[in-house]
């Protein structure tokens, strides 16, 4: 599980009052809880969606690769879109879904510490931001989330937790769930670009060792004989097949010396 919650004395902007103690009742309680158990919905189908989208760019990643055997770079291309597209989605999937941890984390913080000031505040601009950025990618969501924000706004009113209605944020609250958004998305970055594969996309001399791979029949290659046929030196060729390998486009096994 990801958690970034800041220490609590990294909350509290200078010359603000001390939160007090609030009483969770049984009907708050039962409030969160509905809250929580909503969240955690919204979080299960982004995590559901965010797997489709990883299955999709690993078929599209074996496309891409038999369009390129295929030597078809107009395919390649076009499946290489394909992948840049879904990861770029899967981002804003991911994003929303680590914000939607960490509300989910202050709300269950709220009913263990009964302080419900400084954990409701950030709560509102965080929701806000995750059903707008969500419904480029799932309307449908986007739309569950706005409700889940009138929930919530109605048991931040039962707490006596007063929003500013004008457009102007609280400093507490706006630096919070900056906070959030930003450490979301920078481990959102993060993940995504150790879990999707990265399209495989071919320099000309790559292209040109890769065809004559595929165009060899037999099983081992000689580096002095495919860098004489293609007028690449040995060390370059052998370079290429590397990053070939890297790419997941071909297997290396490297013959034993004696």
């Amino acid at each position: 599980m990801f958690r970034f919650l800041r220490r609590k004395d990294d909350w509290v902007v200078d010359d603000q009052p001390e939160p007090q103690p609030f009483e969770v009742t049984e009907e708050f309680r039962a409030r969160v809880e509905k809250a929580v158990t909503s969240l955690n919905a919204h979080i299960e189908r982004l995590n559901n969606k965010y797997r489709d989208m990883l299955a999709r760019s690993r078929e599209y990643f074996n496309r891409t690769v038999e369009a390129l055997q295929a030597k078809d770079d107009a395919k390649a291309k076009l499946y290489a879109s394909e992948i840049a597209e879904i990861k770029k989605l899967a981002g804003i999937v991911l994003h929303s879904q680590l914000v939607l941890l960490q509300v989910k984390i202050r709300l269950e913080s709220i009913l263990e510490l009964g302080e419900a000031l400084t954990l409701l505040k950030p709560l509102a601009t965080l929701l806000e931001n995750v059903a707008e950025e969500i419904s480029y990618v799932t309307p449908e969501a986007s739309e569950h989330l706005r409700s889940l924000m009138v929930m919530i706004d109605d048991f931040m009113a039962t707490a006596g937790v007063y929003v500013e209605p004008s457009s102007e944020k609280m400093p507490e609250f706006s630096e919070e769930a900056s906070f959030i958004l930003e450490e979301a998305r920078k481990i959102a970055a993060e993940k995504v670009r150790e879990t999707f594969p990265e399209a495989p996309r071919l320099t000309d001399v790559e292209k040109a060792v890769y065809e004559y791979v595929l165009g060899a029949n037999h099983e081992e290659l000689d580096l002095e004989t495919c860098a004489n046929a293609l007028s690449l030196d040995p060390e370059t060729v052998s370079n290429v097949l590397k990053n070939l390998h890297e790419k997941g486009l071909i297997q290396l096994e490297f013959a034993e010396t004696t």
